[in-house]
């Protein structure tokens, strides 16, 4: 947990950087214990529909556990605590701010067959949604778990 929690921080400080990117293939999702993030890019806004910033695209993301026992997400207060990543130069790299989670619980758990939905913005480029997913709620056994990518104009 600690040595994840630590990747996702020091990853969580890499800007992004805004250049043109020749990219390699399509990258499928990576789902984990299964837990899998799917990206509706044509999805319904649950609660707010007015992009943050010029050109955002709203999509609609869901987190699902298909598998059989309940799967604890990485949260971050009373929310799942999911990232954002863009391909620059054929590497993954964390957008946004780096986010400090200083109080509420650790994970929250995903029961077999429950859902999880929120809206997200993107901006343009290639881009793919991350959790960390345990089996246990302490989240030692924790991870990394990705949508596959989504690629805008």
């Amino acid at each position: 947990m600690r040595k994840l929690v630590v990747c996702m921080l020091l990853t969580a400080f890499t800007a992004a950087c805004a250049r043109d990117v020749t990219a390699p293939a399509f990258v499928a999702a990576n789902p984990v214990r299964g837990v899998t993030i799917t990206i509706d890019a044509h999805g319904r806004c649950l609660v707010t529909c007015d992009p943050p910033f010029a050109n955002a695209t709203m999509t609609l993301v869901t987190i699902r556990n298909t598998g059989t026992s309940t799967s604890y997400m990485q949260a971050c207060g009373s929310t799942e605590y999911v990232f954002e990543q863009q391909l620059v130069d054929g590497k993954w790299q964390n957008v946004g701010p780096a986010i400090t989670c200083a109080v509420g619980p650790q994970s929250i758990a995903l029961a077999p067959g429950d859902t999880a939905q929120m809206n997200w913005f993107f901006a343009s480029g290639r881009r793919r949604l991350a959790l960390g997913i345990g089996g246990v709620a302490d989240m030692s056994d924790a991870a990394l778990d990705t949508s596959a990518e989504i690629d805008l104009p």
